[in-house]
């Protein structure tokens, strides 16, 4: 079995501080080791983070913020949704032995991390501790799906025209308003008796429309 070459940190806790940090910060252009210095966490470990954030999938292979950087972290529950379907992306190997690995047991995962891998229990065990801080920012119950609600987006909209679709009204469950517009014309002409006969008929004609028949 290929050895899959897992990222971690050596201060997990740290990493959960500085990822709530990104959410009140501006979004740097492009995020180097020397970014979170600069918002206040200047220990050696802290200088892997964006490596860590690279590798979840919310920073490209240059290290510029993507869209599960932008519209994930401070996306609220759509943006959990969008930060959830990087991390099960980028940790397929977990999600494939377990597909609900954000809630599993720390030593199922180890025992996952260290047969894909050559690292040793320590090692397995931070990147284990790593993967359970980023999963604290994502929501995995829809991870997988194919496509998700972005923030900004009109999910209620489209969440009452898919049901309008299965369901439609009819007359025993609601009831369905249509406006008809009509546009008719009439020759001109001085006979006041000629718009009387035209008025009477579509008064007539009008009337059966709302009387049901």
């Amino acid at each position: 079995m290929p050895s899959i070459e897992f990222v971690f940190n050596y201060s997990p806790g740290k990493l959960e501080e500085f990822i709530k940090k990104l959410q009140s910060v501006g979004t740097p252009e492009k995020m180097t080791t020397d970014f979170p210095k600069s918002i206040g966490f200047g220990s050696s470990h802290a200088r892997s983070f964006p490596t860590v954030l690279k590798y979840a999938g919310l920073l490209d292979s240059s290290g510029q913020p993507n869209d599960a950087y932008k519209k994930g972290l401070r996306g609220g529950q759509p943006g959990r949704r969008l930060v959830g379907k990087a991390i099960a992306k980028a940790y397929k190997p977990l999600f494939d032995v377990y597909p609900q690995a954000d809630s599993q047991t720390d030593s199922d995962l180890v025992t996952v991390v260290k047969s894909n891998s050559d690292l040793n229990d320590e090692k397995a065990g931070l990147v284990v501790k790593t993967f359970k801080v980023l999963c604290k920012f994502g929501d995995f119950g829809t991870a997988n799906a194919e496509h998700d609600e972005l923030p900004g987006s009109d999910a209620k909209g489209a969440d009452d025209e898919a049901l309008q679709r299965r369901h439609p009204r009819n007359g025993n469950s609601g009831s369905v308003v249509i406006n008809v517009n009509i546009a008719l014309s009439v020759d001109a002409t001085s006979d006041p008796a000629v718009y009387d006969a035209f008025f009477a008929a579509m008064a007539n004609h009008l009337g059966g429309l709302t009387d049901g028949s």
